[in-house]
């Protein structure tokens, strides 16, 4: 007998976990024997049934709901000691994940698509004591985002982060900071943004990272590096209309297995990471990936 632990946030994607609920019990049961389905109530709900699911040996266990849910689906994962495999069914804003494994972003389909399905391996990352599969992200534009409201996000999706965003670029001071790569190497920059990527897609911006995978190994960490915003938006602005970012000429790079991230202001302000679109640990932070670490349900796309 085989068994999936069905795990879905009803408060994400407005509700559409629920509507979904039969499809993906009904496309679930083509591969396993039975379906075991919970509601989530509140925070850590997710993050603890996964752990749960891993630990009393279940077969998989699938999580539907926003980037946050999903996080916490695969931190239970990660804190437990027997692996097992995760789908999971996006419902957020950004879905980055989802666009980086080719998961389709309509939940209908995505869930439908579980019906077949095969396993690929990803990275995921650990910050301190918490764990990441997409993103961290430090200093005023992802404050500005952790502050951008659910009714906001429900009613304006995806622009209401590139308002927020580019509030904070004009608005906010920047912070200056060290960090310290694998092979000790230094370097101090003053930046109003550094983000660490486990993928391409950044804030549902597909063409964040030249040749970045979910496989690769590695941190792909970026900066911003110019002040005068008057030269930083343009070419921004170029880049995402058909280059990568992270060949922009303002952006500076790095492929890395660790880093550590400290701030180094003389007035010591406290900086909090965002990861995976929540608030995270503040700085100093160490970051380190954990190579080909989980088996991700994918839909199983033949070709004819």
């Amino acid at each position: 007998m085989t068994k999936v632990m069905l795990v879905i946030n009803p408060s994400s994607g407005k509700g559409s976990g629920k509507e979904i609920q039969e499809d993906l019990e009904e496309a679930l049961g083509k591969s396993y024997d039975e379906v075991e389905t919970r509601m989530t109530e509140g925070a850590g709900d997710a993050k603890n049934w996964a752990k749960e699911a891993a630990d009393d040996q279940y077969d998989g266990v699938v999580v539907v709901g926003g980037d946050g849910t999903v996080n916490e689906g695969i931190t239970g994962l990660a804190e437990a000691e027997n692996k097992i495999p995760f789908g999971f069914i996006p419902l957020g804003t950004a879905n980055d994940l989802a666009r980086a494994l080719g998961i389709n972003l309509d939940p209908k389909i995505a869930a439908k698509e579980l019906a077949d399905f095969t396993t690929r391996k990803i990275d995921i990352a650990k910050i301190n004591d918490a764990y990441f599969c997409n993103v961290a992200a430090i200093g005023a534009i992802p404050s500005a985002v952790m502050e951008t409201s659910s009714e906001e996000k429900s009613k304006f999706g995806f622009f209401a982060y590139v308002r927020d965003s580019m509030r904070a670029l004009f608005k906010d001071k920047e912070h200056t900071y060290e960090l310290v790569f694998d092979n000790d190497e230094l370097i101090e920059i003053s930046t109003k943004v550094i983000i660490v990527a486990l993928t391409n897609s950044v804030g549902s911006v597909e063409n964040m990272i030249q040749d970045a995978t979910p496989d690769d190994g590695l941190l792909h960490v970026m900066a911003l590096k110019e002040e005068n915003l008057l030269t930083e938006l343009p070419n921004l602005i170029h880049e995402l209309n058909g280059g990568y970012i992270s060949e922009a000429n303002n952006m500076v790079t790095y492929n890395v297995k660790h880093v550590s991230i400290s701030v180094k202001d003389d007035d010591e302000a406290e900086v909090k990471a965002n990861i995976d679109g929540e608030v995270g640990p503040a700085l100093p932070i160490d970051i380190e990936v954990l190579p080909s670490f989980l088996d991700v349900m994918v839909p199983n796309h033949k070709t004819e």
